[in-house]
């Protein structure tokens, strides 16, 4: 009798610890790493269960695997994983459609194309008037973007107008009827693939592109939804503005349009920054881009009509006028996320405006220290020391956001990661927590796409990387070294170091 009761209580036992545990179904698990989830907590696990395309669970290693079966189970061998990161500033599509773009700055040596419109882009605005190419059809664009030069030529297809020589176009208008024509041979070829190829090699899950034309726009939201998240914010002009109040927003899966974007300013290495006191090496407080109905009509209707505005401003009085009209228009604290892009130069006592009127600064860190070693001179010791400051744009809000400027600025985000986490002196650095956070989650809310990605938490899709290293525990100087092994898009995998 006692034998029988040990054996029951053996089989009891077996079968609870066995055949007799209903496992939960899983499409995918993957287990033995460390995973970051970016959510509020910051909490991490060690597992994680994905089914449909998304997150079912994470925590520890033996909770998920005594819990989920799956048919595909992936070994991270000590491996990080973080979610997808997401750009907040990129220029990939412009790039994407515009055939023979040339970055000014790496421009040596090349040849130009006697069959095409030859577009060079981030010319210094003095060189605008210096540079000419004759015999061949091209645009060239200012640093900033609201200044080109194009030869007679092109300039009579766009504009139907006869010419003996190059145009240097300001306005706005002009400048966007000039890119529509570039673009519009390119969109009848266009293919998502070429933007997604390049957002998942570099381990995004998408991005916030800017400077879009209406016809670019319309031709992307009739089409099927990209694999990738993308935000489009068209570029600041009355055609643009009059498309977007007759469309109205779009936000259909993994496209989401609702913002317009206009100038204040341009840089300050091209001295086109707006600032309170006059530049050091000239007397010029720079150049005010915005013309009256951006400032002081557009911010009421973009409120009115629940669109999102963005201001670039660069200069410390470009921010103060951009966060003031902006905070008129929204009066206190909100949730439309309008967004101030750069902010390299903010004085002290305006800083409070964006947690006032829940302003949220978006940054490009990679450009701060090459900025910061060609300041001086324009700005002075201390006025450049107080330049890219990050710590004080976070603080307002507990909020920032980073992107790439691609393809000015590379599209490497572990290069953005360790700018943002440099420490010497006039620097001033995020946490690393916050850092992630910066590329991951905070641009995806920007781009309103935060309940579908940017953190792994239950519910939401399975966009995650797998990394080389563990940015954060990796030593400053080994951050640039970090790989994206993998980039998984809604639970399948999109790119692989190995393929």
């Amino acid at each position: 009798m006692v034998k029988l009761k040990t054996f029951i209580a053996f089989a009891t036992v077996a079968c609870i610890s066995l055949s007799c545990i209903k496992f939960k179904d899983a499409d995918l698990v993957l287990h033995n790493g460390t995973i970051y989830t970016c959510d509020v907590e910051f909490s991490a696990g060690q597992a994680m269960a994905v089914k449909d395309g998304k997150i079912l669970e994470i925590g520890p290693e033996h909770q998920i695997l005594n819990k989920y079966s799956s048919t595909e189970k992936l070994d991270l061998k000590k491996k990080t994983v973080v979610p997808a990161f997401f750009d907040a500033h990129s220029y990939l599509l412009a790039k994407t459609l515009k055939s023979n773009a040339l970055d000014f700055t790496s421009f040596s040596n090349v040849k130009f194309d006697n069959s095409n419109i030859n577009y060079l882009y981030n010319v210094p605005p003095e060189k605008l008037e210096q540079i000419n190419y004759p015999g061949y059809q091209f645009v060239i664009r200012s640093t900033s973007g609201n200044t080109i030069s194009i030869d007679r030529k092109t300039y009579q297809a766009v504009f139907q107008k006869s010419s003996d020589k190059k145009r240097i176009i300001h306005s706005k208008d002009s400048i966007a009827v000039v890119i529509q024509y570039l673009e519009k041979n390119q969109l009848a070829s266009y293919s998502t693939n070429r933007m997604s190829d390049e957002l998942f090699k570099n381990g995004y899950s998408g991005c916030t592109s800017f400077g879009v034309s209406s016809s670019t726009a319309d031709k992307i939201i009739t089409e099927n939804n990209p694999a990738f998240y993308h935000q489009i914010v068209l570029a600041g002009n009355t055609r643009n503005f009059q498309w977007l109040t007759k469309t109205g927003r779009v936000d259909s899966g993994t496209i989401h349009l609702k913002g317009l974007s206009y100038f204040i300013d341009g840089s300050i290495g091209s001295k086109e920054a707006l600032l309170k006191q006059p530049y050091l090496s000239e007397e010029t407080n720079g150049k005010l881009f915005a013309d009256s109905f951006a400032l002081y009509e557009l911010p009421e209707l973009c409120a009115s009509l629940k669109f999102q505005l963005v201001f670039h401003a660069y200069g410390d009085a470009a921010f103060e006028l951009a966060a003031n009209q902006m905070g008129e228009a929204l009066v206190s604290v909100n949730d439309n996320r309008w967004r101030i892009e750069h902010n390299q130069l903010v004085d002290t006592s305006d800083y409070e405006k964006l947690r006032s009127y829940s302003i949220l600064p978006s940054i490009q860190p990679t450009q701060a220290n090459p900025d910061k070693k060609e300041f001086n001179p324009s700005l002075g010791v201390k006025r450049n020391c107080s330049s890219y400051n990050f710590g004080e744009l976070f603080a307002q809000n507990q909020f920032i956001a980073s992107g790439s400027l691609y393809p000015i600025g590379g599209m490497n985000p572990f290069k953005q990661f360790k700018a943002l986490l440099k420490t010497e002196k006039c620097y001033y650095p995020l946490g690393r927590k916050s850092a992630l956070k910066s590329l991951t989650i905070w641009p995806a809310m920007l781009a309103f796409f935060d309940g579908k990605t940017g953190s792994l938490e239950i519910g939401k899709n399975a966009d995650f990387l797998v990394l080389s290293i563990d940015p954060m525990k990796a030593p400053i100087e080994k951050l640039g070294e970090i790989k994206v092994l993998q980039t998984f898009i809604r639970g399948e995998l999109k790119y692989s170091e190995t393929k």
